[in-house]
């Protein structure tokens, strides 16, 4: 993902080495210090049979993978574990008690709802929130959410997620000539996304500058069932 490599390339005052299960698209983001660990041949029973335990229960690493990454970070001699998506830690936790330095678990949004609603996720998230040593997260947010999670306030620093601006060239824009504006919002149709936002952004938008050959329904654009209307 773009975020990550911008993030492991703009370090400074470390050298970062990246343990992953695969590499994709090398041309695009070239980085020499990755380190496979590739899944065993045996993950997917192992993770279907909810570790050995019980189907509600979070997977786990085998101890068959954990020998290999302890084994990986011996050679590499790290002085920290960072560990990108909250959710991944979790299922890491046996390797975050087995390791000896500090580990360092991030969150971005997503992952600090994932399988909240299971009491067995829950309970190996405030598990695995305890044996780290830093908790970052992108907003205040995340940061009561996790709180109230159980995680000690004192370990959770906030770290935005900055924007390389020089990547974005400034180009000025006017109203279109024709009228006719055209808007886009790339992104998955589930709830989080938060289409029926955009929606009524867009109706709020109309309201005040107008489209040829627009419908909106005459009420606030706030309560706007976006069902029953549509742009031509």
């Amino acid at each position: 993902m773009l975020h990550i490599y911008r993030q492991i390339t703009g370090l400074k005052r470390c050298t970062p080495v990246v343990i992953a299960r695969k590499r994709e698209q090398t041309e695009r983001f070239p980085f020499e210090a990755v380190q496979l660990v590739p899944k065993p041949a045996t993950h997917f029973f192992y993770g279907a049979s909810g570790s050995g335990k019980c189907a509600t229960c979070p997977w786990q690493i085998s101890d068959e993978e954990l020998r290999e990454l302890l084994r990986v970070l011996s050679r590499i001699e790290r002085s920290g574990f960072a560990y990108y998506f909250g959710q991944i830690a979790v299922h890491l936790l046996p390797l975050i008690r087995a390791w000896k330095n500090p580990s360092i678990v991030s969150f971005h949004g997503a992952d600090v709802t994932v399988d909240m609603n299971k009491p067995t996720y829950r309970e190996a998230t405030r598990q695995m929130l305890v044996a780290v040593k830093l908790v970052l997260v992108r907003s205040e947010s995340l940061r009561r959410v996790l709180t109230e999670l159980g995680c000690d306030a004192k370990k959770i620093e906030v770290q935005r997620t900055g924007i390389p601006l020089e990547e974005f060239t400034f180009r000025e824009r006017s109203f279109p000539i024709n009228g006719e504006w055209r808007f886009v919002q790339a992104g998955r149709l589930i709830e989080k996304k938060g289409l029926p936002v955009t929606l009524r952004a867009f109706a709020a938008f109309l309201l005040n500058i107008p489209m040829r050959s627009s419908r909106l329904p005459e009420k606030d654009p706030c309560s706007v069932n976006f069902r029953s209307w549509r742009t031509n």
